[in-house]
């Protein structure tokens, strides 16, 4: 049988060891990250957008400037509470690496009109409602931007690189995921009677936190249901493994797009969004948003990687970008009929399963089984509007090999094809059952790795959280929650950046790899 161009699936058995063990050189102490804020030049481009000239009725001045909270706003990120925080910069020895940061990016004038400690938890409430929440939108867009650039500048996604759209490197995809942060408080109800004493009990809710799924059994749609199904060899191929139960957690839901290289603190969060619980589409609508901003604004960019949320529609929509959605076939997709080939006196059925293409081969007892189809070659082709990707196979015959090129990741509209030959007239939904890098092959085990490495990012966030809950009430003040947290870890990206451009301490870890930020001492 030729070789395959993705790879048979390594076993776990098998696998090399996960990444190197940290050392004392990759802890980050707290106040190591406060300095690293201090010093992140793109806070203050952030904080510049809050600069208002005065009116006509000017007022008392304020006490701190808008970059302070900004600053505050990100140091809250690392601490956890914005009581924690204020108390941190009430210590002069702290407040001093602030000045100190100031100064080198303001200069040493605008260091010495701040006053001698950092405000108090009521005047960063103050400032969070009259001045950061009602430029909600401005500082997300802006931080998009910043965040992008630096991830250019730390070389990834770069736009420059060779492209191998058949095994494209970590450093060249962007992951997303969602994330639940857990309510502030467990009340749905504002109020509750105590049945025995009839007392009437008050209790604050949460107006953004609903019941969310998190961890998730694959769905099948309806409209994806075979109308034909080979005969099953005994080895229940054909039967839907999903089985798993989605945990039910009350609280808000975030999308967050990274990307990364090898190594500690290396991830460049790029953007997130929140999730409203009666969002049309749900979490896949708003990442898909999101991943298409991300890709349009960075030519680098080679693709996404994202978990089963995203079904055919969305690697539909990034496929004609001329992109990679790089993610997991659902359990319940079953085997679909897609052509008979006939070469002369030999034909060949082809069948979707796993998202690559089978051929159904017959067997002496009279059932059949699908036998997958070695891919010799991607291809990307792109025409006026839009991309085009195929699988070049070898299609195995007694007679001699024979070469087909079957279309994938995108599913065909009327007028794109002759007419009655769209996907869309022949009802194959071909983006849903044929991926454009096949589950369950090697490369496809290297690469999504990636998007699981996710989860070490959030689990980073949770660790963060007071308590793990979320320290707001309310999307718009749970979302500068999200925000100073994104700011503080690309502001530590940025000084380990500084400090080894080169990744040198990445140069023992193995590209199937990728654990993410794990904690000090696990391998």
């Amino acid at each position: 049988m030729p070789d395959d161009l993705f790879g048979d699936r390594v076993p776990r058995t098998q696998r090399k060891k996960t990444a190197r063990r940290a050392c004392e050189s990759d802890l980050r102490t707290a106040s190591r990250r406060v300095k690293d804020v201090a010093c992140f030049e793109d806070l203050y481009h952030l904080a510049a957008i809050l600069e208002q000239e005065p009116g006509p009725r000017r007022g008392r001045p304020p006490e701190y400037p808008p970059y302070v909270y900004v600053l505050f706003l990100a140091l809250r990120g690392i601490h956890g509470s914005a009581r924690y925080c204020a108390g941190d910069l009430q210590d002069t020895t702290v407040w001093k690496k602030i000045r100190k940061g100031v100064a080198h990016h303001l200069g040493k004038d605008e260091a010495k009109r701040l006053p001698r400690t950092g405000p108090s938890r009521h005047q960063w409430q103050h400032a969070q409602r009259k001045l950061l929440v009602p430029r909600l939108e401005e500082l997300n867009a802006t931080f998009s931007d910043l965040a992008l650039t630096q991830a250019l500048r730390q070389g990834l996604l770069p736009g420059d690189e060779r492209r191998c759209w058949s095994g494209p490197q970590r450093h060249q995809l962007i992951a997303g995921d969602g994330t639940v942060a857990k309510s502030p408080t467990l009340s749905t109800q504002p109020y509750s009677v105590d049945t025995t004493t009839g007392e009437i009990r008050r209790h604050r809710v949460d107006p953004a936190s609903s019941w969310q799924k998190e961890g998730g059994a694959d769905r099948t749609d309806a409209g994806d249901t075979p109308d034909q199904t080979p005969a099953q060899d005994g080895s229940g191929q054909n039967t839907d493994g999903s089985g798993s139960q989605d945990a039910m957690v009350l609280g808000t839901k975030f999308v967050v797009f990274s990307t990364r290289h090898r190594g500690y603190f290396r991830r460049v969060f790029l953007n997130y969004a929140h999730v409203p619980h009666d969002q049309e589409g749900g979490e896949a609508a708003v990442a898909l948003d999101l991943a298409c901003t991300i890709l349009d604004a960075a030519d680098g960019c080679m693709g996404v990687l994202y978990d089963g949320a995203f079904r055919g529609m969305h690697r539909d929509v990034i496929a004609r970008r001329g992109r990679l959605l790089i993610n997991k076939q659902h359990k319940g997709a079953k085997p679909r009929y897609i052509r008979t080939l006939s070469y002369g006196r030999c034909r060949h059925e082809l069948w979707s399963q796993g998202g690559r293409v089978h051929e159904r081969a017959f067997l002496d007892d009279g059932t059949s089984t699908l036998v997958p189809l070695p891919v010799r070659r991607l291809e990307r082709r792109a025409s006026a509007h839009t991309h085009r990707w195929y699988h070049l196979l070898t299609v195995l015959c007694p007679r001699g090999p024979h070469e087909h090129r079957e279309p994938v990741g995108v599913t065909t509209t009327p007028g794109e094809r002759d007419e009655g030959q769209s996907d869309a007239e022949t009802g194959f939904h071909r983006a849903e059952h044929l991926l454009q890098i096949p589950d369950n092959t090697a490369v496809h085990q290297i690469l999504y790795g990636g998007r699981e490495d996710t989860e070490a990012g959030f689990s980073q966030f949770d660790r963060s959280l007071w308590n793990r809950r979320m320290i707001a009430f309310g999307a718009e003040a749970q979302s500068l929650v999200v925000l100073g947290f994104l700011i503080a870890q690309n502001a530590t990206s940025s000084a380990r950046y500084q400090e080894d451009p080169t990744y040198t301490d990445a140069g023992t870890e193995t590209t199937d790899l990728s654990n993410g930020d794990r904690k000090p001492g696990r391998s």
